[in-house]
């Protein structure tokens, strides 16, 4: 009987034991994910992140990083992600998928995928492009601990000024592209024309100084538009309102560039409003400007097209270059406004990680890489090597024999949205100190007075959704000069008080106090 229980007792501990090393395993196995990498990075760098290839991928399940991103889809987008893919599932065990929503069509998809809690991990967004708002929206997660853990390349690459930035309300939201922090705008022209009439640019100090030319434009080339625009690119919405105030973030409130205090005004009672208003309007009249502005979502290649003469643009150093290349004809430009680094220009090309994302730390990853790797940052931006482009040299590319950024399967149009640009090998029609011109821009640039403060919409959402409201009824056609501006801009400012605009910029005015106060 004895021998029966001892056996009984024996089978009893080995089933035990059994059950205690499956259960060893079995916990194994549910912190294979990105958690147990955590702490296991942590461990393998004595609690010193030193990026995300230190972390042991063997352990992460696959896992499919969704990224949004504006603008049209590249034809070989598949082609260039499958290449991406096979270094991302070597180095994190992931892939990477992009869905490119149209510009004109962002705001009201994005919110819907948001309402409807749809599934994905990293948005764009920018400080002119709803950045603020989005976070009062709670669209996005804040980042400070993901940062810490995985976005060691990110933080060795990015200013800290810079990196704080995309704080709101003391929180990082997002992770700025390194490229340009400082903005110039003015003017883009077609050279073939301005040297058909010998225009002297050298005589153009302010917008208006342009008119003489529009006028033999519009008197000698039947067919092409003196001055294209579209509401967000009219002169009011760049050269205005980047180049004469901070913006201050989303909603209405600006600071003007010039002066030494911060007292927020309401840039649409402003003269300086009145007076490029009124200067549109004459344009319009006189026919220089296209007929629909206002409702026209995107100028597009229209310079290239031979269908205009001349846009308000963004510069930065070989802008000029670029835009030649995307245009495909040479063009000008023509300084209306100096460099200026804002909290908007910092966070003009941000990403962020969604508050529907399943796997944040996986995402901020891949993040992390944007900053250290060559290869996947080259094949985002420029493709394919011996498809989309071709070496001339170790670190410069032109397009193959035919091909040009018209017929391209996947132009260089996200050169300046995400990671560590400096990574990317530079264009034969670029100059070769590119990066260097790039780090001398942004020293040089004027500061703003309020660079760092970022504006927490969150108290006054709903008044910037109101206001957001009534400028889709008066922005486009006032600035684009489709409308009596000395008639329309009255009205414009009664109705935005009415929706709340004096309540926002008490409230941009109180932040903005005490971000001073905390920064004195």
């Amino acid at each position: 009987m004895r021998k029966h229980v001892n056996r009984y007792h024996l089978v009893l501990l080995l089933l035990l034991i059994f059950s205690l090393v499956a259960a060893g395993c079995g916990s194994s196995g549910n912190n294979s994910k990105t958690n147990t990498t955590n702490s296991e990075s942590k461990d393998s760098n004595n609690g010193k992140n030193e990026g995300t290839e230190t972390a042991d991928t063997s352990k992460q399940d696959p896992y499919n990083i969704v990224m949004v991103f504006p603008g049209p889809e590249p034809k070989d987008q598949k082609l260039v992600l499958d290449e991406v893919n096979k270094i991302l599932t070597s180095k994190i065990n992931a892939t990477l998928e992009i869905k490119s929503i149209d510009w004109s069509a962002w705001s009201d998809k994005t919110n819907l995928m948001f309402a409807s809690d749809e599934p994905f991990d990293l948005m764009f967004s920018a400080g002119w492009f709803g950045f603020t708002q989005q976070v009062a929206k709670g669209q996005f997660i804040p980042l400070d601990d993901l940062v810490n853990e995985y976005g060691q390349d990110f933080l060795k690459t990015i200013d800290p000024a810079i990196v704080n930035a995309a704080r709101v309300n003391g929180k990082l939201y997002g992770m700025v592209a390194n490229k340009e922090f400082a903005a110039d705008k003015g003017l883009i022209l077609r050279k073939d024309l301005v040297d058909k009439y010998k225009f002297d640019l050298s005589t153009v100090k302010e917008l208006a100084d342009m008119e003489p030319m529009f006028k033999t434009i519009k008197e000698n080339e039947p067919g092409v538009t003196p001055f294209i625009t579209t509401g967000g690119a009219s002169p009011s919405a760049m050269i205005l309102d980047y180049g004469y105030y901070d913006m201050l973030g989303e909603g209405p409130g600006e600071l003007v560039r010039t002066g030494s205090d911060l007292k927020v005004i309401n840039k649409i009672e402003d003269p300086k409003y009145m007076e490029y208003a009124k200067l549109m309007r004459k344009w319009y009249e006189a026919g220089y400007v296209n007929k629909d502005a206002a409702t026209l979502q995107d100028i597009g290649k229209a310079l290239g097209a031979g269908k205009a003469f001349a846009q308000t643009g963004s510069f930065k150093p070989g802008s000029n270059l670029d835009n030649s290349r995307t245009q495909g004809t040479d063009l000008v430009e023509i300084q209306l406004a100096t460099p200026f680094t804002s909290t908007t220009d910092a966070t003009s090309a941000v990403l962020a990680i969604s508050r529907t994302s399943k796997d944040p730390a996986r995402a901020m990853q891949f993040v992390n890489l944007l900053y250290s790797d060559k290869d996947i940052m080259n094949l985002l931006i420029n493709g394919i090597e011996g498809k989309h482009y071709v070496k001339k040299s170790d670190n410069v590319i032109d397009f193959p024999a035919g091909v040009d950024a018209g017929s391209s399967g996947y132009p260089p149009t996200r050169n300046w949205m995400l990671g560590n640009l400096p990574l990317v090998y530079l264009w034969a029609s670029e100059d070769p100190q590119k990066w260097e011109a790039y780090a001398a821009y942004n020293k040089s640039a004027e500061k703003s007075r309020a660079l760092g403060f970022a504006f927490n919409a969150e108290p006054v959402k709903t008044e910037i959704a109101a206001t957001s409201n009534v400028e889709k009824e008066f922005k486009n056609v006032i600035v684009t000069g489709s409308v009596d501006p000395e008639k329309y801009i009255p009205d414009f400012i009664a109705k935005m008080k009415e929706a709340g605009m004096d309540k926002i910029i008490a409230e941009k005015q109180k932040q903005l106090d005490e971000w001073a106060k905390a920064n004195q």
